[in-house]
């Protein structure tokens, strides 16, 4: 296998790789990044309930961060696109099941009635 490195986003540091068996004549383009600095701010603000508070009070409540390696997973693998407002309802259950509940910034809870 021959793995090489395509590209790196120098905004969102995501890497394009591209993958090539020569066994069975197979190429893969891969994604990856270092999300660790998002998921760490995100279980910053989960604890932090002032946080969140302030958010609601101020009117704009940070719910969640989504690193972009996770949003071209949920493209690719889900057909989910953070970018698209007619996604807006599974992107939220996508962000409220527990398996994903490090790219919530708070402990609560949050379906927009626009979207539910």
């Amino acid at each position: 296998m021959t793995k090489r490195l395509l590209r790196v986003d120098p905004a969102t540091g995501l890497q394009t790789w591209h993958d090539y068996d020569s066994l069975t004549d197979k190429t893969t383009i891969g994604y990856a990044a270092d999300s660790s600095a998002i998921l760490e701010v995100n279980k910053a603000m989960q604890n932090d309930v002032d946080f969140s508070k302030k958010g609601i009070k101020d009117e704009f409540w940070m719910y969640a961060q989504i690193p972009v390696a996770v949003q071209v997973d949920w493209l690719i693998n889900k057909g989910v696109d953070v970018y698209n407002r007619d996604h807006a309802k599974k992107v939220f259950e996508l962000v409220n099941d527990p398996e994903y509940r490090h790219l919530k910034t708070t402990a609560g809870y949050h379906q927009p009635k626009k979207y539910g």
